[in-house]
């Protein structure tokens, strides 16, 4: 299997990292500024400004309007946006090959030239606020955040990426400017492109455009632990919906392959042992997965599924039942057929620009490595029965976590279960 890559990486003057990935067969390019700055980073006074000021990127500069910038941007037929996670904010764009200098400039004025306009910030918070009541309103979006909550219980990875409605209204413009100010070093950025790119025109461009910006140091996050327990919130549903789940591995620990394996084998697909389980033989749930959460210190391995709530306590017992089944009982079949699909799936993220970008700027950002899709393949390949045995007994003996949201009169047992 081989895989034709071309990155090259350069640190500017400013301390600022270029990484390119050059595709020559694409007519496209996928730009992104990659900071490792997350909602980890924040104290208790900030809970939800990295996420605020994602919002706020495109709410104006100096040289442009919020509109400017939108339509500076589609009008080439280019799209821009942003995300925040626990660890990562990412600002990016996606253009045709002859628009780059645009797509840079753009982001770069965004990072260094936002005005915080008060009147963008007041529409801003109360669509944040809207956000946060989806979440609250939407079951399965709520549970995922309850367990993030309660397996880092008191940590800075358990504290929500959006805040409270609370720590939204009491937010002023000044706050945001402060935090883009005292935790954008360069030192925590990547300038990432992937597509039809040259690597010397993008250093170049972006060397001119990000004059502002500078290294400094920041202050170190502790180190998060994982807590685990029980939590649950009393909603009048049809169903419960419920995350159970076990401390994980870390971003930076080869075993995560063996995990996302066994994620795999457990609750990925229709195939999946969860899935034949709970679903097709019992007709217990329509949804029930498996996922993995790594981060830099740790990590976690849940099962999500949404049932009646007299069947939550069955759903509940098969799904432990798997993962500690899997410890002794795992075919050299089952472990074959998880890797193609790992396998598939990094093939598959070979074919757009955006994921090429994303997975090269987060590994040289969390990792300060870059692992090939031909290296990731032999990773995923080296991992034998004997791994994941090993690592659902390991998962296995960390304190559950559960979360449930639903209104059966006994919730509180199922943890007990």
């Amino acid at each position: 299997m081989r895989f034709a890559m071309n990155i090259k990486k350069t640190e500017l003057r400013n301390g600022l990292v270029v990484a390119t990935d050059r595709i020559d067969n694409f007519e496209t390019a996928s730009i992104g500024i990659f900071v490792n700055i997350g909602s980890v980073n924040e104290n208790s006074e900030q809970i939800g400004v990295s996420h605020f000021l994602e919002h706020m990127a495109f709410k104006g500069t100096t040289n442009r309007t919020a509109l400017q910038i939108s339509k500076a941007i589609e009008s080439v037929g280019g799209i821009i946006n942003a995300y925040t996670s626990k660890e990562v904010t990412a600002y990016h764009t996606k253009v045709l090959k002859g628009d780059i200098k645009l797509a840079i400039d753009i982001i770069t004025d965004i990072l260094q030239n936002s005005i915080f306009d008060t009147e963008e910030f007041e529409k801003e918070r109360g669509v944040i606020i809207q956000e946060i009541r989806q979440v609250n309103d939407t079951p399965d979006d709520l549970v995922f955040d309850m367990f993030q909550e309660k397996c880092f219980d008191g940590e800075h990875l358990g504290t929500s990426i959006l805040g409270s409605e609370n720590d939204i209204r009491s937010y002023r413009p000044e706050a945001l400017k402060n935090y883009l100010d005292t935790k954008y070093s360069t030192k925590k950025m990547i300038l990432a492109a992937s597509g039809k790119v040259d690597h010397d025109e993008i250093s170049n461009i972006a060397d001119e455009l990000t004059t502002s910006m500078r290294p400094f140091d920041i202050e170190v996050v502790e180190k998060q632990v994982y807590k685990g327990g029980f939590i649950y919130k009393k909603k009048d549903l049809e169903q419960s919906h419920l995350v159970f789940g076990f401390e994980g591995i870390s971003t930076v620990d080869d075993d995560k392959y063996a995990l996302r394996l066994m994620s795999t084998i457990l609750g990925c697909g229709m195939s999946s042992r969860l899935f034949q389980e709970i679903r097709e033989r019992r007709g217990l749930a329509y949804s029930v997965f498996s996922f993995v959460s790594n981060y830099r210190d740790t990590g976690t391995f849940g099962i999500y599924s949404a049932c009646e709530h007299n069947k939550a306590r069955e759903v509940l017992k098969i799904a432990k039942d798997e993962v500690l089944k899997i410890g002794n009982d795992l075919s050299e079949e089952e472990l074959q057929k998880a890797k193609t699909q790992m396998k598939a799936s990094i093939l598959m993220g070979l074919e757009s620009s955006s994921n090429r970008m994303e997975r090269m700027a987060n590994q040289l950002l969390l990792q300060n490595l870059f692992l090939t899709p031909g290296e990731a393949a032999k990773k995923v390949d080296s991992v034998m029965t004997e791994d994941i045995k090993r690592i659902s007994k390991k998962i296995a003996s960390s304190k559950i976590t559960l979360a449930v949201v639903g209104n059966g009169s006994d919730i509180e047992e199922l943890y007990a279960t």
